[in-house]
């Protein structure tokens, strides 16, 4: 099994796994904004499921999760420990953090996850002869 890095970060930049192509959320909107909460079901390009059967999101939760806990957080307690901010001023940022960060980057969760996936298995891209409906 080997990481194909190019797949990873097509997906990670908003881009189709599979094709290359921007990937673009039902909205209407096109900005930076929009694409923080918003992750199409399927590719406009190919046609490519993004939003797989159950239990795929799974992963996208690993992804929020590591992002937060190990992203977010230790810059808060880094910024207490080098007394930058108090302990009481540390404690609200962090539970802020903790309701706030997760829903923001739901969609780069998605992206991150989605690239991780076919990354390391690349022949379930619909271009190596999977179906585009699974």
């Amino acid at each position: 099994m080997q990481f194909r890095s190019d797949i990873f970060c097509r997906s990670a930049c908003g881009r189709c796994p599979d094709c290359g192509a921007k990937v673009r959320g039902s909205s209407d909107r096109t900005g930076w904004l929009a694409r923080l909460w918003d992750t199409p079901a399927h590719c406009s390009g190919c046609g490519m499921t993004l939003r797989r059967k159950e239990g795929f999101f799974l992963g996208a939760i690993v992804w929020n999760y590591g992002l937060t806990a190990f992203g977010v957080l230790p810059l808060v307690l880094l910024a207490q420990r080098l007394e930058w901010i108090g302990s009481v001023w540390a404690i609200r940022l962090a539970v802020g953090a903790i309701f706030l960060v997760p829903p923001l980057i739901h969609a780069f969760s998605w992206r991150l996850w989605i690239g991780t996936y076919y990354a390391f298995l690349p022949d379930q891209l619909p271009s190596g002869g999977r179906r585009l409906d699974d």
